[in-house]
Order: structure tokens, then sequence, then C-alpha cells
């Protein structure tokens, strides 16, 4: 008797596991071109476009659901390699990363590390495009609120963020910092001015 078909749910689990080992083996692949860690490239990308409140070691690690002496390692190996230089934060105890040059250098040529995926999604319609980083939000939420996630900085995880507030489907959020109604192509997946809704 042939096995039950999984269900729907099991299947985009699946699918989003097999995304997940396909974005790895491409993280492992530009990180070793330039002698990192896929850790250290994740690492120098953020601190490459983070604001200075966040270039902290223990930012970095709560961003990546790693431990804090984890991505302490992987700072000092990115010191060593003279890509990052640590200097006393502004209440003189918490070390502010930043980049060296060359490693303004090394974040620019990682930058397109994940071209593939980017090309992939950009040949799908924009509805489906909209719908699927909807749907992508919300499960990010969820997984935040039980804990799987620590930080999330997405709208749907935001107390600014109105859900279900306009009657267009292509535009049913509302934002009320910005206030205005949200698309779905408008949705952030890392806002500089994300506020943690309360429980």
């Amino acid at each position: 008797m042939p096995e039950p078909e999984p269900s729907l749910d099991r299947r985009l689990a699946d699918a989003i596991e097999r995304l997940g080992n396909g974005l790895r083996s491409l993280s492992q692949h530009s990180a070793r071109t330039q002698g990192l860690s896929p850790l250290q490239q994740q690492a120098v990308l953020s601190l490459a476009r983070q604001p200075a409140a966040r270039r902290e070691v223990n930012a970095l690690a709560a961003a990546f659901d790693v431990t804090t002496p984890t991505m302490s390692d992987a700072v000092s190996a990115l010191e060593r390699k003279e890509l990052l230089t640590r200097s006393p934060g502004s209440d003189g105890r918490r070390r502010l990363l930043t980049l060296t040059d060359r490693g303004h250098e090394v974040a620019a040529e990682l930058a397109d590390w994940d071209e593939q995926l980017v090309r992939s999604l950009a040949a799908r319609p924009e509805a489906d495009r909209a719908t699927t980083l909807h749907t992508l939000l919300r499960v990010i939420a969820d997984l935040q609120a039980t804990g799987a996630i620590s930080v999330a900085r997405v709208c749907t995880t935001c107390r600014f963020f109105g859900p279900d507030t306009h009657p267009d489907p292509r535009a049913p959020h509302h934002c009320h910092l910005l206030r205005q109604p949200l698309a779905l192509t408008d949705l952030r997946t890392d806002c500089p001015e994300h506020e943690q809704a309360t429980a």
C-alpha cells in the first residue's frame, strides 16, 4: 500500500528546509572565497549595514541565534584578519565593532552571495512573491513568539504594525509609525525603526 502523501504544511516545511540547505551551501562557498566561515561572513555583511547601536558582539549573537562566546570567537578571528576593529562604546564598557577599509572591501565582494536565489525569485510573478513574503513574515513572527527565533525585526513583530486594517488585499496592513497602509510588497525584513511588540 503506498505511503500517504505528506500534508501541505509538511511539504512546505520540507521545501523551506531544502531552501535553507541550498542557502547554506551558497554561504559556505562564498565565505570560502574570502577565507571566512559562514558565521564570519554573516558578521561582516551585518556590520556593513547595521547602525552603530547594533554593531556589538551581543547584538550580532542575538541576530544570528548563536551564543555570545561563539560570536566573540568569530569576531576575534575577523580582528586577526584585520577586517574589523573594536573600540569603546559610548558607555566605555561595551565594545563597538567597526569594519576596516579591507573589511568594507570584503563586504562589497560578498554582497551578492545569494544572487542565485534572488534571480530565481525575481523570475516569479510579483503577486506570488508578495504573498510568499507576507506568509513567511507571519511564520517568523509565530516562531519568535514561541522563542524559536530570538530576534526578528520584521513588520509582523513590530508594535507599529496594524494587521488586516484595510480592505485592499494588496495593502491590507497599516504602519502606525509611517501612518500609511502597507502593501505586501513593502513589508520589511529588517526595519531600522522596528520596536518589538509586547506579547
